[in-house]
């Protein structure tokens, strides 16, 4: 099992690098156009990572109690929530946002618009929840958390 954990926090930590490093480059390699074929590949392998980071904040949460008595276990208690409530504003931007973008007859007017402010919030959001919930698996994985 621990493998498993391992090769998902390599895939959650390097989509969410990629993620980040593609949403501070593309203004210098996009044409203006309203195709991002970048974007449209990747976006197929960020289904999955939010899925995933979903499933681990949820079960990371379930896992930490509410009744922690001491400071550690109250941080703890606030950062498996945190991921947790990330990850389901990330689920929810993701794939309103990407579904909105499969149906060819949406890319008009003020659709493309409002790609401009949630595609970047969405990245932000799933470069860090994932890196948070990779960090989390990592651990998990030595068997420290």
């Amino acid at each position: 099992m621990e493998w498993v954990k391992r090769a998902l926090t390599v895939f959650l930590v390097g989509s969410a690098i990629f993620a980040a490093l593609n949403l501070m480059l593309t203004p210098a390699w996009h044409d203006g156009s309203q195709e991002y074929p970048i974007w449209r590949i990747f976006n197929w392998f960020m289904a999955p990572g939010a899925i995933i980071a979903l499933v681990t904040a949820f079960l990371w949460k379930r896992q930490v109690t509410s009744h922690a008595s001491d400071w550690h276990g109250a941080l703890r208690y606030l950062e498996a929530n945190a991921a947790f409530y990330g990850a389901v504003a990330l689920m929810m931007l993701f794939f309103w946002e990407w579904i909105w973008t499969l149906n060819p007859e949406s890319e008009t007017g003020l659709a493309v618009t409002s790609h401009m402010v949630y595609f970047p919030l969405m990245d932000t959001i799933y470069t860090i929840v994932c890196l948070i919930t990779g960090q989390h698996l990592w651990r998990s994985a030595g068997g420290s958390d």
